[in-house]
Order: structure tokens, then sequence, then C-alpha cells
């Protein structure tokens, strides 16, 4: 399983959810403390998370990508999405979106979260982009999955 290269950060919420829709393989897997399920209610709901606290770049937007012919079912995406996200510092009280890229280049996750807590903690996320090599190496072993060799999306 791989990562993005480098995690992204940004500024709004409606660009990276409606990206992560755009495709005609994709779809809405979950949703964490957001209640809809339309792109711009999606939106909408993690923008409230930044009425509590507004940081400079509130996005948060990683994915997870299988090697090409492995696969997983929605459940067990579901499971290593919220194992990855609680690994990464996340907690209970963050909102977070997970849309699934089911394609022949590798199944794939994408996860699109506010850095705002629903208490008002912020993630600060140092050294996350080791921490995500990391985690989804742990995650590979746990999970029976195909070892990667560099933990990063090229």
């Amino acid at each position: 399983m791989k990562g993005m290269q480098k995690i992204k950060r940004g500024r709004g919420f409606r660009g990276v959810v409606d990206y992560c829709l755009a495709d005609k393989n994709a779809r809405l897997l979950f949703l964490e403390n957001i209640a809809a399920d339309d792109p711009t209610d999606i939106a909408r709901e993690l923008i409230r998370t930044t009425k509590i606290k507004n940081p400079e770049k509130p996005t948060w937007h990683n994915s997870l990508r299988l090697p090409r012919g492995e696969k997983l079912s929605d459940e067990k995406w579901e499971e290593i999405a919220r194992e990855y996200m609680a690994e990464m510092g996340f907690t209970e009280n963050h909102a977070y979106a997970v849309f699934m890229h089911d394609d022949p280049a590798g199944q794939h996750v994408h996860i699109v979260a506010s850095r705002v807590g629903l208490d008002g903690a912020l993630y600060l996320g140092q050294n996350e982009n080791l921490r995500s090599t990391k985690i989804i190496r742990k995650l590979e072993a746990k999970y029976g999955l195909q070892q990667t060799h560099d933990g990063a999306d090229t």
C-alpha cells in the first residue's frame, strides 16, 4: 500500500472533495463526524469546523493505494482508513471523508480531513510524511497486504 509522495494541505475543501468524486470509478466510502451525503454538503460540514479555529490551511488530503491486482472489501478499507487516521494523530473529534477509487491502476482511497477537531484541537502533523510511511508498513503487515518498497505514490 502506498501513500501520496507528500501529504497535501490546502485552504479549501470543495475543490478536493470534487476531485475525489470526479473519476468515473469514484464513490463515497464513509464519513466520520459528517452528516451529509453530497459533495457540496460534505465540503460545507468540513468548512464549519474552521469556524471553531481557522488555520491558514485547514484541509488535509492523502491517499492510500494498493498495488495493481490487490483488492479489499469496503469494510476492510474502512477499518484500515480509521486505523490509519488514528495512528496519524486524528482524534474521534476530527471530521473526515473517505472516497473509494476502484480503478485498474490500483484500488485506492482518498482521505479528506479537517485539521480542526470539533473540540477546537488543531492537528499539527509533525513529521507526518515519515509517520505515514511507518504506519503504512505496519498496516501492510497487520492486514497481510503486499509490502511496498517506498511507501509513497510516485
